[in-house]
C-alpha cells in the first residue's frame, strides 16, 4: 500500500552541517572525492561486521521470492543495509534495492533486484547469502532508484524494474567479453578483477571520510554518503569496485579542479526537495528525480543516514565512449562464440 508522503524538505535539514571533499584520488580514468561531514549522532553498523555476529540475509521460506529477501539482526546494535549491496548464494545473487536501517532484533523482509537471471536453485533455498567483494555498479543502481521512484509518484509500490536490471547486466556481459552460464553480474567483475584492483588500489580511505564523489572523464556521477566514518569504511571497498567497472574500458582521463567541482555538487545535492515515507525499519526512505539527478536515502530521527545520488542524461561524449568501448570490448567475443 502506498504511503503518503509527508512534509517536502530539503536534504540539507537532516546534514547537521555542511558537507566537503577533499582533494581527489586520480586513477586512470576515474577521480574520487572523499566526503567528510558532522559528527554522527545514531549509533549502527554494516551489514558486513554485523555477520560476524550472527546477522543474515536468506531467501524466504516457502520456496523464494526473486524480488525479497529475510534479513534477521540478533545483534544488539542497529545494522545498515545500504543501496547497491550485493549478496551471492541463496538461489540466486541480488542487489538490495533501498537502504534499510534494522533495529536490534528486527526480522524484515527487504525488496531486492536479481543479478543472476540464468540461475534458480531450489536446493539452496535454506542457505544464507554471503556478502560479495562489489556492490552494484553505479549505472545499474542509477536505473533502479529512477524506475522505483517513478513507480512511487505514479501510485504504485515502489519498486525496481526487474527487467531493466536483467538488460543491464546482460549488457555489461556482452560489453566486456564475458560468457557466464547464468548471467551473473558477479562473472564480469570476477573476469576483471585484476584491472579492476588496479585501478582500485589508487583510491584511498581517508580519516574521517563518510562518503565519496565519483568522477569519469568530465562528469560528476555519483555520491555515496553514511554519517558513521567506519560504516562507511566497510562500504569503501565494495562502492570503487562498482565504480571502476562503470569506467572499465574508458580512455579520458579526468579534469580535475581542486575539489570546486565535487564542492559544488555537494552544495546542489543539499539543496535538493524531497518527500519522506515511512521506511522499513528504523528510518524513514526518500527519493527524489530532476533534470540534474535521481537520488534515495534515509533519516531516521532528524539525522541523514544514507545518501547516494547518481547525474542523469549523460552527454555526447560519455555515450560515444560507451559505444567506441563495446565495440573494441566485443570484437574477440565474436571471433570466438
Amino acid at each position: 500500500m502506498a504511503t503518503k508522503p509527508q512534509e517536502e524538505v530539503t536534504i540539507s535539514k537532516y546534514l547537521g552541517g555542511r558537507l566537503t571533499a577533499g582533494e581527489p584520488d586520480v586513477s586512470g580514468p576515474i577521480a574520487v572525492y572523499p566526503v567528510f561531514g558532522p559528527e554522527p549522532k545514531q549509533d549502527y553498523t554494516s551489514m558486513g561486521r554485523a555477520r560476524t555476529h550472527g546477522f543474515t540475509v536468506k531467501e524466504q521460506q516457502g520456496g523464494g521470492s526473486v524480488r525479497d529477501v529475510v534479513v534477521a539482526n540478533p545483534t544488539r546494535s542497529a545494522v545498515l543495509i545500504y543501496e547497491g549491496e550485493e549478496v551471492l548464494g541463496g538461489q540466486q545473487n541480488r542487489t538490495f534495492d533501498k537502504s534499510i536501517l534494522i533495529g536490534p532484533g528486527e526480522t524484515l523482509t527487504v525488496p531486492v533486484s536479481c543479478v543472476e537471471q540464468g540461475r534458480w536453485d531450489g536446493s539452496r533455498n535454506a542457505e544464507a547469502f554471503q556478502p560479495s567483494p562489489q556492490a552494484a555498479d553505479p549505472d545499474i543502481r542509477r536505473l533502479k532508484a529512477r524506475a522505483a521512484h517513478r513507480a512511487r509518484v505514479s501510485g504504485m509500490e515502489e519498486r525496481a524494474d526487474q527487467a531493466e536490471v536483467w538488460s543491464s547486466v546482460t549488457e555489461r556481459l556482452s560489453s566486456f567479453g564475458v560468457d557466464s552460464p547464468t548471467g551473473a553480474s558477479s562473472d564480469t567483475y570476477d573476469r576483471h578483477r585484476d584491472r579492476l584492483s588496479a585501478t582500485a588500489s589508487e583510491i584511498n580511505l581517508h580519516e574521517g571520510q563518510i562518503g565519496m564523489v565519483f568522477q569519469v572523464g568530465r562528469r560528476v556521477l555519483t555520491l555515496d554518503l553514511v554519517s558513521r566514518p567506519e560504516v562507511f569504511a566497510d562500504l569503501h571497498s565494495p562502492l570503487v569496485q562498482g565504480y571502476c567497472l562503470d569506467a572499465l574500458g574508458r580512455e579520458t582521463r579526468p579534469r580535475v579542479d581542486g575539489t570546486t567541482m565535487a564542492d559544488r555538487f555537494l552544495r546542489r545535492v543539499a539543496g535538493n526537495r524531497i518527500f519522506e515515507n515511512d521506511g522499513i525499519g528504523l528510518g524513514r526512505g526518500f527519493r527524489f528525480e530532476n533534470d540534474r539527478a535521481v537520488g534515495t536515502g534515509l533519516v531516521s530521527g532528524e539525522e541523514l543516514i544514507q545518501l547516494s545520488v547518481f547525474t542523469n542524461r549523460p552527454d555526447r561524449s560519455e555515450a560515444t565512449t560507451r559505444r567506441a568501448r563495446r565495440t573494441r570490448i566485443n570484437r574477440p567475443s565474436r571471433r570466438h562464440p
